[in-house]
C-alpha cells in the first residue's frame, strides 16, 4: 500500500488520467483498495446505478477537468467538506493538512496572476500547484473516500459532495477539446489619451483580403496584452469574451509607446499563441503640453541661473587676482 501511495505523489498530469482508468477497471471486477487492506477487496453492495446521477452531481465531478476557477473550486469544495465533517469522517490529518496548504497557496497564486503583478514564474507555479493538486484529490482523496465508503462511514451522497462518482457511476469525465492553434491579428485605435479600443479576428495570413472572421470554431474568449516598447513589461493583461474592447490606459501613458498582441483560448489556462504585435503610440493632452512647456521654462531658468553663477564666480576670481597683483607693487 506504501507503495501506491508513492505512485500517487507523482506529477498528478503524468498519471492521474492512468489511475482514473485503473479505478474503472478495478470496480469492473468488483475489486478496490480500501484503508488497510490489500489491493483485492470487495467492493461494497448497494453501489448506484450507472444512471439516474443528478446533473449538480456529474457537474461538480466534470469541474476536475474544466477551468482554473472550477478546479480550484472542486479543491476548495473538497477542504471545506473534509474540515466541516473531520469528527466523523476521520481523513488523514497529514492528507488535509496537505490539501489545506495547497488551496491556500493556490488562491493566493491564482488572485496575483489576475493582475500586473503576476510573471510568468507566478503562473507556472500555479498551473503546477494546480495540476499536482487535482491528481492530489483524484488519487489520495478519492481513493480514501472509496475505502472509507466500503467501511460504511461515508455515504454515497458523501462520496458526492467530495465531488466524485463511485465506481460503476458513468458520466464524471469528459473529453478535453485540444487548444485551438488558430492565431488572433489585432487591430488597435486611439479613442483619445485615455483609451484605446482593439478589435480582434482571426488572422487572415499573408497578402489576405481583410475580411470579417469572428471567433474561431468552440473559442470564445481571448488574451489581450499590452507591453511597453521594451516588449516585456505588461500594462495590461485581461481575459476578455469580446472582440471589440475599449482599455484604459494607465497613468503616465500619454506621450509613451507600446505594443498590443492577442490570443485565442479554448480554455482557460491553455498556452497563449500571440499573432501579430502592433504598435501604437498614445497622445499628449493639451495639460501634458502645458506642462511640458513649463518645466522647459523652469529648466531654461534654471539654466540661466547657473550660467550667471559661473560668470559671477569667474569675475571673483580675475578681481583676485587684480588685488593680488596690486599688493605686491
Amino acid at each position: 500500500m506504501n507503495s501506491l501511495f508513492e505512485i500517487m505523489n507523482l506529477p498528478a498530469n503524468t498519471i492521474f488520467d492512468q489511475a482514473n482508468e485503473l479505478l474503472t477497471a478495478l470496480s469492473d471486477f468488483g475489486l478496490f483498495p480500501a484503508a488497510g487492506s490489500g489491493l483485492a477487496f470487495a467492493f461494497a453492495p448497494g453501489v448506484p446505478g450507472r444512471s439516474n446521477i443528478p446533473e449538480s452531481v456529474l457537474a461538480s465531478v466534470r469541474r476536475w477537468h474544466d477551468s482554473i476557477d472550477d478546479r480550484f473550486s472542486n479543491i476548495d469544495n473538497v477542504v471545506r467538506m473534509a474540515e466541516a465533517h473531520q469528527q466523523t469522517w476521520a481523513m488523514p490529518p497529514e492528507l488535509l493538512t496537505q490539501l489545506t496548504g495547497n488551496r491556500n497557496r493556490l488562491q493566493e497564486l491564482i488572485s496575483l496572476c489576475r493582475t500586473n503583478a503576476g510573471s510568468p514564474a507566478d503562473r507556472t507555479q500555479r498551473n503546477t500547484l494546480l495540476a499536482s493538486t487535482v491528481g492530489l484529490c483524484l488519487l489520495q482523496v478519492r481513493v480514501w473516500a472509496y475505502g472509507q465508503y466500503t467501511a460504511g462511514i461515508l455515504t454515497a451522497d458523501d462520496v458526492h459532495l467530495l465531488g466524485f462518482l463511485l465506481p460503476g457511476e458513468i458520466g464524471g469525465r469528459r473529453g478535453r477539446m485540444e487548444a485551438t492553434d488558430i492565431l488572433a491579428e489585432v487591430k488597435v485605435t486611439v479613442i483619445n489619451a485615455d483609451f484605446i479600443r482593439a478589435v480582434v479576428d482571426q488572422s487572415a495570413g499573408e497578402n489576405a483580403a481583410q475580411v470579417a472572421h469572428g471567433w474561431p470554431p468552440g473559442v470564445r474568449q481571448v488574451l489581450i496584452v499590452i507591453t511597453a516598447a521594451d516588449g516585456v513589461t505588461e500594462v495590461y493583461r485581461q481575459m476578455s469574451t469580446r472582440l471589440h474592447n475599449d482599455i484604459p490606459m494607465p497613468k503616465g501613458s500619454h506621450g509613451q509607446q507600446y505594443l498590443i498582441k492577442a490570443a485565442f483560448l479554448r480554455h482557460i489556462d491553455d498556452e497563449p499563441r500571440f499573432g501579430n504585435e502592433p504598435t501604437f503610440s498614445m497622445p499628449l493632452t493639451t495639460e501634458d503640453l502645458a506642462a511640458t512647456l513649463d518645466r522647459q521654462h523652469h529648466e531654461d531658468f534654471d539654466a540661466q541661473m547657473q550660467e550667471i553663477e559661473r560668470h559671477r564666480q569667474e569675475i571673483e576670481r580675475i578681481q583676485a587676482e587684480l588685488n593680488a597683483k596690486k599688493k605686491d607693487r
